[in-house]
């Protein structure tokens, strides 16, 4: 993978109509190139306003809302042994903690995923020896949390250039092991995957990606989990609509989001146990 120099040059003289996504700025994506490589900027990455803004804005108040979800549905990820191997997420970049009575300090963004977690082993069981694809990594933390509980065929992550060069310091800084396949956007090639997720990134691509990533890789997985929104016109991104999502697979329903954190977000799911929640 590049680093550094190269990979902020050739991102920053892209216009506005090669953007892939919402996340696809110059800001965010020269900063997560500059962080990968300096190691000034990676110790405190997860407080500063790029990443912030792009996906570490989740605030004390909505993480005690995903904190109920997680004692109702995964209890045992509040109790030991569990939680200290969860608590290991927040040991790299310095993100904000926040103290919460089961978990002592800890980032919000760390809970929702562990919610997630707890989604994924409600719907599909264990997920041992299962090759596993996400669009849309962050910085890796939902990454790292399912190969500490699960011990998988593979991993492999999809994003831009400078945010898996950020995304694997970070797994390498908290010792994950093996180490995920990183693929960047542009050369993604067919794959069968048991189990594809993203969180809200899948539905924040430019329709033309989303196009590429249903037909090589989204509607050959077994099992879908898809965390969706719905804001990508604001954004000057032009996306597939609900609608237009409900035939990403046969089989496909949708699942209330919970917490529910933007009017209209729902979670789309295929394979394993997807029916909706009977209240």
């Amino acid at each position: 993978m590049k680093h550094g120099v190269e990979v902020v040059r050739r991102f920053l003289t892209r216009t506005a109509d090669s953007r892939t996504s919402i996340s696809d700025q110059k800001e965010y994506v020269s900063f997560c190139a500059a962080a990968a490589s300096d190691d000034r900027l990676f110790a405190t990455f997860r407080h500063t306003d790029p990443i912030v803004k792009t996906f570490e804005h989740v605030d004390e108040a909505l993480g005690r809302r995903y904190l109920d979800v997680i004692r109702r549905d995964a209890p045992d990820y509040l109790e030991p042994p569990s939680l200290e191997r969860i608590r290991r997420n927040d040991i790299a970049g310095s993100p904000r903690l926040y103290a919460f009575e089961e978990t002592g300090l800890m980032s919000p963004v760390t809970l929702r995923y562990v919610k997630v977690l707890s989604d994924l082993r409600r719907l599909f069981g264990d997920l041992t020896g299962m090759s596993i694809v996400e669009i849309g990594v962050g910085y890796g933390g939902q990454c790292r949390l399912i190969c500490e509980f699960w011990p998988l065929r593979s991993f492999t992550l999809i994003d831009l250039d400078p945010v898996l060069a950020l995304a694997d310091r970070y797994l390498n800084a908290v010792g994950v092991v093996p180490r995920p396949e990183l693929l960047r956007q542009g050369v993604v090639r067919p794959a069968r995957y048991d189990l594809v997720i993203s969180n809200y990134a899948f539905t924040e691509l430019d329709r033309r990606v989303q196009a590429r990533y249903a037909s090589e890789i989204v509607s050959h997985a077994d099992r879908g989990y898809i965390t969706c929104n719905f804001i990508s016109s604001i954004f000057g991104v032009d996306s597939w609509s609900r609608g237009e999502l409900e035939n990403l697979h046969p089989g496909s329903h949708w699942l209330p989001e919970e917490p529910l954190t933007f009017e209209g977000n729902s979670i789309l799911v295929w394979g394993g146990d997807n029916r909706p929640r009977v209240a």
